[in-house]
C-alpha cells in the first residue's frame, strides 16, 4: 500500500495513504468530512476514462491513513497535501476538493502557490467563512456548531448517522439517487474514522478563508447542489465568486451535498468540461450554468 510520511507522532510515523492509477494530466481528489478517497469513485472512472492520471488520498485521521490526536488544522491538512505533490513531483495538477476538502484546496493554494497547480476546482464548498458575524451576516450560528460538536461527543454513531442523513437528502432521494446500500457504505466509512478527527474536524471547519481566496489566480471551478443542508449555497458558493479573480460556477439543481454521488454525471461532465476550457493562458469563460 502506497504511503507518505507527514510527520510524527510520539513514536510513530504519521502516514497518508494514497492511490495514483492511470497517465496523462494528473487530476487530485481531496475528500469530504467523515468520508475517504474512495467516495470520488465515479469521479476517478470518469477522468481515467477522459485519459488522465488520478490521485485520491485519505486525510489524517480517516480511511487507511494514520489516527494522530492532532494535527486537523487547515495549515497542517494542507502541508500534508503539499508532502503528497512534492513526493509523486506532480506539476500541472487540476486539485479538485469536496466539501471540507476545499478547505484544504484553498488553503493549499494560499501557503503553497500555484506552482504545481493548473486549476482548481471547489464542490460543494466550504470557504469563504462558515461562522455568522458582523462581516458575514450570510454565516451559520456558532450555536450550530457547538451543537455538532457535543452530539459527537455524545454519541459519534448517532450523529454521523444524522449527518449521512442530511448529506444525501435521503428523506427526498433515498431509493432513487442513493441507495440504501451506498448510505450504509457511507456510514460504515463515517464510523471508521478516529474518534478525536471527526470531533476536531467539526471545529476546523469554522477557519476564515477569505484573506486565502484573495491570493488564488489560478481558473476556479465551483459546483453546488442547491439543496444543500450541510453547507448551504447562500452561505457559501454564492460568496466566492467575487472573492475569486478567475471563477466558474456551476449548480446542480435539486442537488444535496453529497453531489459527488447523487449527482455525479453532472459533476463529472461540468468537471470534465472546465478542464477541456482551460487555455495555455490559464484563464477559463466566466460562466455561471444551471
Amino acid at each position: 500500500m502506497p504511503y507518505v510520511t507527514v510527520g510524527r507522532e510520539n513514536s510513530a510515523a504519521i502516514r497518508v495513504y494514497y492511490e495514483d492509477h492511470g497517465s496523462g494530466s494528473p487530476v487530485v481528489l481531496v475528500h469530504g468530512y467523515a468520508l475517504n478517497g474512495h467516495s470520488w469513485e465515479k469521479q476517478e472512472t470518469a477522468l481515467l476514462a477522459a485519459g488522465h492520471r488520478v490521485i485520491t488520498y485519505d486525510r489524517r485521521g480517516f480511511g487507511a491513513s494514520s489516527r494522530p490526536a492532532a494535527g486537523y488544522d487547515f495549515s497542517t491538512l494542507a502541508d500534508d497535501l503539499h508532502i503528497l505533490l512534492s513526493r509523486l513531483d506532480l506539476r500541472e495538477v487540476v486539485l479538485a476538493g469536496f466539501a471540507m476538502g476545499t478547505g484544504e484546496v484553498t488553503r493549499y493554494l494560499a501557503v503553497h502557490g500555484s506552482a504545481r497547480i493548473r486549476a482548481a476546482a471547489l464542490i460543494a464548498p466550504l470557504p469563504p467563512f462558515l461562522l455568522k458575524a458582523h462581516d458575514s451576516p450570510e454565516g451559520i450560528d456558532r450555536s450550530v456548531f457547538d451543537d455538532v460538536v457535543a452530539r459527537i461527543a455524545a454519541d459519534r454513531p448517532a450523529a454521523m448517522k444524522d449527518f449521512m442523513d442530511r448529506a444525501y437528502n435521503v428523506d427526498l432521494l433515498g431509493g432513487s439517487r442513493v441507495s440504501d446500500q451506498a448510505w450504509q457504505n457511507s456510514f460504515y466509512v463515517a464510523l471508521s474514522a478516529s474518534a478525536q478527527a471527526a470531533l476536531a474536524c467539526v471545529t476546523t471547519c469554522q477557519e476564515d478563508f477569505r484573506g486565502d481566496l484573495a491570493t488564488i489566480s489560478i481558473p476556479v471551478l465551483i459546483i453546488h447542489g442547491d439543496q444543500d443542508r450541510i453547507l448551504p449555497y447562500e452561505a457559501t458558493s454564492r460568496r466566492l465568486p467575487a472573492l475569486l479573480q478567475n471563477a466558474r460556477t456551476t449548480i446542480i439543481a435539486s442537488g444535496p451535498h453529497a453531489i459527488i454521488w447523487t449527482h455525479a454525471d453532472e459533476v463529472n461532465q461540468a468537471l470534465l468540461d472546465f478542464i477541456g476550457d482551460l487555455s495555455p493562458a490559464g484563464r477559463v469563460p466566466r460562466r455561471e450554468v444551471q
